[in-house]
């Protein structure tokens, strides 16, 4: 992390560098990915004003804090950054979190997809009828399909209208 100071109408001391060192070495555990600090001290009649320029990934803000006193100045601003950092990571934290609980949620829980209504029509015929009797079903009905038993053989067989409109017949013994 590169932290550059600034004074502008007032006297730049070591005592002033050596405490923003301090203070932001103690927060060095949340300052992890801040890239460059620039503290910029200015004094205007009896007003002493602090900026914190912060330079993160993603992301720069300033952070200003003005008083009588430099020290008062310095100390609310560096509390004004730890305290907007935090409330960053937190937000960036339970973003996380959410996202996580979604991909989980749809993960875990496979979409049910609702089983398909069925209707019975009574478009079949228990006993056993030719193929004649069976078409005459299917267009006195104005039905789609009948499924109906070969007189002949006992065996299954359906006749249906194609949708260019002829008729077909499906036999499972042929």
């Amino acid at each position: 992390m590169i932290v550059n100071f600034t004074a502008r109408r007032t006297e730049l001391t070591d005592e002033i560098t050596d405490y923003c060192q301090k203070r932001l070495k103690r927060m060095e555990k949340i300052l992890d990915d801040v890239l460059q600090i620039e503290v910029i001290l200015s004094e205007q009649r009896s007003r002493k004003r602090v900026d914190l320029q912060v330079k993160r990934r993603g992301e720069d803000f300033v952070i200003s804090e003005e008083t009588n006193d430099l020290f008062n100045s310095l100390n609310k601003a560096f509390d004004s950054l730890e305290n907007k950092i935090v409330k960053e990571r937190r937000k960036m934290i339970q973003k996380r979190r959410r996202r996580l609980g979604r991909e989980r949620a749809m993960v875990m829980t496979p979409v049910a997809t609702p089983a398909p209504k069925l209707q019975e029509l009574p478009y079949y015929s228990d006993k056993p009828i030719s193929l004649q009797e069976a078409l005459l079903h299917l267009e006195e009905g104005k039905k789609e399909v009948f499924l109906f038993r070969k007189e002949d053989s006992e065996a299954w067989a359906a006749v249906f209208r194609r949708k260019d409109g002829k008729i077909a017949i499906v036999d499972p013994e042929k």
